[in-house]
């Protein structure tokens, strides 16, 4: 996981405007690069994590859920102040609260996140139906990547047939400017990356036919 992890946040750097965010006292300064930023905007950095393992572990306990080493890795691999691609957006782990934004999105009171068959790491971002989320319903394997439908109250299809193919394809997405809608041959590379996932009961959701289509 971790060469998938390093590509995802070089993609990631490529823009700048990711790594802005508004000031305000939860802002924790190591995280901050110091550069002029015109107001209220700061600049951030992508700094390794430092959470220690049992701790996460601790918190699944709490929460009443095992979460795959796919993504446990990638969240400790890093601490963030947003995880805002473009396509989707994951949850971050600023250094002084890494946790308050899972805790936040499973302020979701939806009975399959109560029950823990979906588990909330992100907002789905083409639609903003809802929260984007590891299929727990599964017993072995790596769990597919779902969104849960607000509006119609529903669990979608697998948008990604795993978590390391969501890395995988988001990277590709940013590393080419997040061009799927405008070119048909990088959304054609995209789709083939995750024929189990993107490429397969997700082809329709990115290719627009969506929630609200």
């Amino acid at each position: 996981m971790e060469p998938l992890t390093d590509r995802f946040y070089a993609a990631f750097a490529l823009d700048p405007d990711r790594l802005r965010t508004p000031n305000g006292p939860d802002v924790p300064l190591d995280m901050l690069t110091g550069d002029k930023e015109p107001p209220p905007w700061v600049s951030w950095r992508v700094v390794p994590g430092r959470l220690a393992r049992e701790t996460f572990k601790e918190w699944e306990e709490e929460h009443g859920v095992h979460l795959p080493e796919s993504f446990r890795g990638w969240f400790l691999a890093r601490h963030t102040l947003a995880v805002d691609c473009g396509i989707l957006r994951l949850a971050c782990s600023p250094s002084n609260k890494p946790f308050a934004d899972l805790d936040e999105l499973l302020e979701w009171d939806e009975e399959p996140i109560r029950a823990r068959e979906i588990f909330p790491i992100g907002d789905e971002a083409l639609y903003k139906a809802g929260p984007l989320c590891l299929d727990l319903r599964g017993k072995t394997g790596e769990p597919p990547v779902v969104y849960w439908n607000a509006d119609a109250q529903e669990i979608s299809p697998p948008v990604f047939s795993s978590f390391p193919k969501l890395l995988e394809l988001t990277a590709f997405a940013m590393e080419t400017g997040l061009k799927l809608f405008e070119d048909e041959a990088v959304l054609t590379q995209f789709l083939a990356l995750d024929p189990e996932g993107a490429g397969g009961p997700g082809a329709a959701y990115w290719r627009g036919e969506g929630p609200d289509e």
